[in-house]
């Protein structure tokens, strides 16, 4: 009775996989066939490039507590002195000035004495990682479909890890200020391609969950910095135990393999074979029913792979296609906008920097499984209108409360709950609008949406009056929403491999 138990669950738990495998339009999805939905092996896969999304969160946030600001006083003068010397006042005949102790002993403004007429150059380093990334997510986009999905990833960690070690010991600001444009380059390169990876591996019917895991590591990284900052006693120090720690994520991406979708879609038969079979066994799969499956497969795509060398403008190849790249362009555009504005905005919860960055970034985790729920209950399209709405009513509500008050907490962090959500959403709306042959290079297009958004955030979130600002986050999600309409519904559809 048992086995005859055992054998009626294997069957049960067999035609929902095969249930999965099958889209709205009736297509099988083979990978789902082959090596079943989600099993040990894309748990590991995800595991494992899930933890290198750290990286990019640590590099992202780093800002916070490497330009925090620093109390000083002039202790020396060239001319009269002034009868009242206040704290943190800069003084034309000032010659010398001293730095209170802060988060560290020695800070980042500190060392290189960047108040003043040199305060820029403190906000100038989180630029150059900026326009980094930008750069960083064209490169490795184009390189994760040109040749791979685990070269970009390996390529993108390496190059992040030896610079984030040998940034702390640079011995003048403007060789650290280039080294975080690299950094920044190289962290581009890890986000987009980690969430491609994640979503190529497991079945249409764990898109949904798999792309709101895919953002833990988000808000989880930027409360971990709290650890690194408290515990280092100066700015080198905090740099460099990032540095170390992320060592450790690299060695383990050494065991990330390449995605089978890539290697269909690449006609790299023979590789997708093994690769196919080993993820089989894994997830504890009939070895001779799984070859069986997997050489079927693999003869009826055989006649359609053609190796070709995509670029960048096949996103713009068609009207259709223009249409979808620009509108998801602007929606990213909008939030990362809205994500870096509101989170800013919010800055002030709590009585220090260390509980405001934590709640900032614990209030991310649960955002991320409401818009997983929100996915699967509504759709990818329903989904991104309505997340975006909520962040537009947020912030116009906020326009008739004086900040001060505690409502304008409450509607903070529900934009800023949305604003976390939207990202759920659109990770895997973008996955789905796109075939596997450009997949990477439309994710490398609209993130750099997002990183332009966040270029800009800070500058609108400084506006005054108070309602400014939070009429522009108000204004551009409600529009980013209503060009949304113009995108279909992607929910129940198998991945598209190549361009029509």
């Amino acid at each position: 009775m048992a086995e005859d138990s055992e054998s009626n669950e294997n069957k049960d738990v067999k035609i929902k996989e095969v249930r999965g495998a099958i889209d709205a339009k009736g297509n099988e999805d083979y990978l789902v066939v082959c090596i079943g939905a989600f099993g040990a092996w894309q748990a590991k896969v995800c595991i494992l490039v899930c933890v290198a999304r750290f990286m990019v969160m640590w590099n992202w946030m780093f800002i916070i507590f490497l330009t925090y600001d620093s109390e000083f006083i002039c202790t020396s003068f060239n001319a009269t002195i002034p009868e009242n010397v206040t704290e943190s006042t800069c003084y034309d005949g000032c010659t010398k000035y001293e730095f209170a102790e802060g988060l560290f002993t020695t800070s980042f403004v500190a060392e290189f004495e960047l108040i003043c007429e040199r305060a820029w150059m403190a906000n100038m380093v989180q630029s150059m990682m900026m326009f980094g990334f930008l750069f960083g997510v064209f490169l490795f986009g184009w390189i994760s479909d040109r040749y791979g999905r685990r070269i970009a990833l390996m390529l993108s960690s390496f190059i992040n890890v030896v610079l984030m070690v040998a940034s702390p010991f640079s011995p003048n600001y403007w060789l650290y200020a280039s080294l975080r444009f690299f950094i920044g380059v190289a962290s581009g390169g890890v986000l987009v391609v980690a969430i491609v990876v994640i979503l190529e591996v497991v079945g249409p019917q764990y898109r949904e969950i798999a792309a709101a895991c895919a953002k833990l590591p988000d808000g989880i990284g930027e409360a971990s910095l709290c650890a690194f900052a408290y515990f280092s006693p100066t700015w080198r120090v905090y740099a460099l135990s990032i540095g170390i720690v992320s060592i450790l994520i690299l060695a383990s991406l050494a065991l990330v393999p390449e995605t089978p979708r890539w290697l269909m879609t690449n006609g790299q038969l023979d590789a997708m074979r093994k690769l196919m079979v080993y993820a089989a066994k894994c997830n504890s799969l009939d070895a001779a029913t799984a070859k069986e499956n997997i050489n079927n497969n693999i003869k009826q795509t055989v006649p359609s792979v053609t190796k070709k060398n995509v670029q960048y403008y096949d996103l713009f190849r068609t009207m259709k296609m223009s249409l979808r790249t620009l509108a998801m362009f602007f929606i990213w555009t909008v939030g990362g906008l809205s994500y870096f504005g509101i989170n800013q905005y919010v800055s002030f919860l709590g009585p220090s920097v260390y509980i405001s960055v934590i709640i900032l970034g614990l209030i991310q985790i649960p955002a991320c499984f409401v818009g997983m729920w929100l996915n699967k209950a509504a759709g990818r399209k329903t989904s991104t209108i309505g997340i975006l709405a909520m962040i537009g009513l947020t912030m116009f509500l906020l326009i008739f409360v004086p900040p001060d008050h505690w409502s304008a907490i409450v509607l903070g962090v529900a934009g800023m709950s949305a604003s976390t959500m939207i990202f759920s959403v659109v990770y895997l709306y973008t996955s789905e609008l796109y075939p596997t042959e450009i997949r990477n290079m439309s994710f490398g297009i609209c993130t750099a949406g997002a990183k332009i958004g966040a270029t800009v955030a800070p500058f609108i979130a400084t506006l005054s009056p108070h309602w400014v600002p939070t009429l522009v986050f108000a204004a551009l999600p409600i529009l980013a929403a209503c060009i949304c309409f113009i995108l279909p519904e992607t929910k129940g559809r198998n991945f598209q491999d190549h361009l029509d």
